[in-house]
This record gives structure tokens, sequence and C-alpha cells, in this order.
């Protein structure tokens, strides 16, 4: 097999459909959820986990087995049930509409694969084996968790923030790139990981004024 194009997906408005019921399903459907998606959910019997993300509307569930009519105007689908039949069926259906598909822990039942993911805020890191070892791929998810802290977050905030006020107030695009790269460069990050939150602004303020 060639290798995997990476790529992030704007899921925002979009319908996502998650056939199965139980705990990976569900997992699968919060983070479709946290990323705007509007998920679908089909499954007759539901754990307590997805029942509460239907409780709290987070998802619409249809109390049904599969049906390929339920992937009508699906942006993506994955499959998470213990059918080997009906994980097929939804691939196979998947393939026609050529809707984006992964069967969980079958990857040759996948067009995508999803990686293991570190978020802090909008700094998102994702880690994958190519489907060779999940588990390597937890291993290296965890040692970057304890290398990006959660000042990654707060950083990028005040970066997007400096970005807006250059892209307005700086018409020339190399002077605007130079400024980018002090940014980038300054000890801001450093500020906010002591919790200096002043200083780091201070320093923003002074690169992008």
């Amino acid at each position: 097999m060639s290798a995997y194009y990476p790529v992030y997906l704007n899921l925002e408005g979009r319908m996502c459909l998650v056939v199965g019921g139980g705990a990976v399903a569900g997992r699968k459907a919060a983070s479709l959820f946290e990323c705007g998606a509007k998920v679908k959910l089909v499954a007759p019997k539901v754990c307590e986990a997805v029942a509460e993300m239907e409780r709290d509307g987070k998802l619409d569930r249809i109390n049904d087995v599969f049906r390929p009519e339920y992937m009508d105007g699906a942006s993506l689908a994955i499959g998470s049930t213990d059918n080997g039949e009906v994980n097929r069926l939804v691939f196979e259906e998947a393939v026609k509409r050529n809707i984006p598909v992964n069967i969980v822990d079958q990857p040759h039942l996948c067009s995508f694969i999803v990686p293991s993911v570190v978020r802090r805020g909008d700094l998102v890191i994702s880690i994958s084996t190519s489907g060779k070892s999940p588990a390597t791929a937890k291993r290296a998810r965890k040692m970057l968790e304890g290398l990006f802290g959660n000042e990654w977050a707060v950083y990028l905030e005040m970066m997007g923030q400096a970005r807006e006020k250059l892209l307005a107030s700086v018409a020339d695009g190399a002077e605007r790139e130079r400024k980018f790269n002090r940014l980038a460069d300054s000890p801001m990050l450093e500020k906010i990981k002591i919790g200096d939150l002043a200083g780091a602004r201070a320093v923003m303020e002074e690169i992008v004024r």
C-alpha cells in the first residue's frame, strides 16, 4: 500500500454517520461532535455514554440496524459494531458513495485511518503508524503530552490575536513575515509557561506595534 496522505477535515455542520452503540462508537461520536459535526448514530442498543450524548442533544440516534439509506447525506462514516457483516456493509456503501469511511480496527476496510491525537487548544498533533501499531501511536502520544503542556493553548490564542493585528496594520508582506518570525522566536511561550501572562502580552505588543 502507498503512504497515507495526512489531512485535517473541516466537519463543521456536516453530517457524520457512526454505526454502533458501544463505548468505542461513543468515543468516535464524541470526537466528531467536538469538531462541530452533526452526528447521526445508528444502533438498536447503546451504552450509557451514547445514551447520555443522545439525551444531551449531541447526536441524533436511529434505533435500528444499519440500512444503506441511513448513509444519505453523510460526509464521513465510521463503523464500530461487533458484527463483521454489518461493518463490511457500511464500508461497501460508503465506497459506492465516495464517502470517507473508517471501520474500527480493520485497516483493510478503511479509506482513512484515525490518528492518535494530542490537543492543546488550537494546537493539534496527530500521530499515526499507518495502521502498523496503534499501541506505538498511543505511546508516542503520551510522550508528546508531556512535551506540550496547556501553555500552548494560551500561546496560540495570543499568536492568533497578533496575527489578526498584523494583517490589519502591516501592508508590506515581507515586514509581516519578519514580525511573524519574531513572534515565533520570542520568549512568549516561556513566559506563559511560568504564569507570566502580562509579560507574554507585553512581548507580543512590542513586536506587533
